[in-house]
């Protein structure tokens, strides 16, 4: 949704009626994934996409047939066992489901009003859409305490709902969820997830390069000036020249962001495992060799961390690719931080089992 705010403001000047195709559902290769969108001016344009160029003319024209008012707001589907997708040309083996609806971008809306205003305040937000049934296409945005603006047509879908998107505001991921008998379709706005570097080592370097391409928000602590620059880690968002127990105190950890302790010092270390393994993080780790995360155990065990809280710790930090480079070893770093923010164990793909065929 972020992608479109320009063309919305800059189409709604003339004409704030459009039309908007969302993929909701995915299964096999496809190319876009849930949450992409596609919009649809009443004069023919068009922003976005909703599959990277082979279904792009056929929602197009169902978008402006629900734009003429001949089409209500409902859900395609498209696959290659499905007729249609063999016309639109849908060849990559899967099978996508978008939602074509119309909004009006004129702040008539609440709760488009309070997704932009959420947006403009860097404040994570779900925009919330009926899909189906009888109040298709009511949509309402809900924020992370749980305050619904808008109406998605009845109370008890409403009520079902809460959890149901604090759950997508955790992970950050799209997805249809069932709300009282009521398909709804769930997109999170929320700020980039944050990665926590604590120690400006030399593995940090591409880790942050890697961590920042990948969509993190890169934020390395060191208290020593001389490693924590700008020339030597160019991707970091933020550097912070503090002891971590002080640093962490006010960075605000939530349960998106990750951090790695890769300062090889239990000065370093210690202190701030102690706040990490203490706060809500999705996920922490740090590096060593096994020998060395069994002297930490012990350390962290006698400043008073319980078992639980130390069982959070990744340790030795990364999945096991045979990496020896900080190159190499940063990738299997980032690699463990995206397979458990999908609680997934990082195992080959070519391990798991074929996804069944489409009907």
């Amino acid at each position: 949704m972020l992608d479109l705010l320009t063309a919305l403001d800059e189409w709604a000047a003339s004409d704030p009626l459009m039309a908007l195709a969302t993929v909701v559902r995915t299964s096999g290769s496809t190319p876009r994934p849930p949450g992409a969108r596609l919009l649809v001016s009443r004069d023919g344009r068009i922003a976005g996409s909703v599959s990277g160029g082979c279904l792009e003319a056929a929602v197009i024209q169902e978008a402006q047939a629900t734009l003429a008012g001949s089409a209500p707001p409902r859900v395609l589907e498209y696959g290659i066992s499905d007729e249609l997708g063999w016309e639109v040309g849908l060849a990559c083996g899967g099978s996508v489901s978008v939602f074509v609806e119309t909004l009006r971008w004129d702040g008539s809306d609440p709760a488009l009003v309070a997704v932009l205003e959420a947006v403009n305040d860097q404040r994570p937000t779900a925009l919330v859409s009926v899909i189906a049934g009888q109040h298709a296409g009511a949509r309402a945005a809900v924020d992370a305490d749980a305050h619904l603006v808008g109406s998605l047509g009845s109370r008890s879908t409403e009520a079902a709902t809460l959890p149901a998107a604090e759950s997508r505001l955790f992970s950050g991921l799209p997805g249809i969820d069932d709300a009282g008998g009521s398909p709804i379709f769930i997109d999170p706005i929320v700020p980039p997830a944050r990665l926590i570097i604590v120690g400006a080592v030399h593995i940090a370097i591409p880790l942050a390069r890697l961590a920042r391409t990948a969509g993190y928000r890169v934020v390395v602590i060191d208290p020593r000036r001389a490693f924590l620059t700008a020339e030597r880690i160019p991707d970091a968002h933020e550097l912070i020249a503090r002891w971590p127990q002080d640093a962490l105190s006010d960075v605000g950890l939530g349960p998106r962001d990750a951090a790695v302790c890769l300062a090889h010092d239990p000065k370093f270390e210690d202190p701030a495992l102690g706040i990490l393994l203490r706060s809500p993080l999705g996920y922490v780790g740090a590096i060593g060799s096994r020998g060395t995360h069994v002297k930490r155990i012990t350390r962290l065990l006698q400043a008073g961390l319980d078992e639980d809280a130390i069982a959070r710790l990744h340790a030795p930090v990364g999945l096991d690719l045979g990496a020896a480079t900080p190159e190499e070893i940063a990738i299997s770093i980032l690699a463990e931080i995206v397979a458990v923010r999908h609680g997934r164990r990082g195992g080959a793909l070519s391990d798991r089992p074929p996804a069944p065929a489409p009907v």
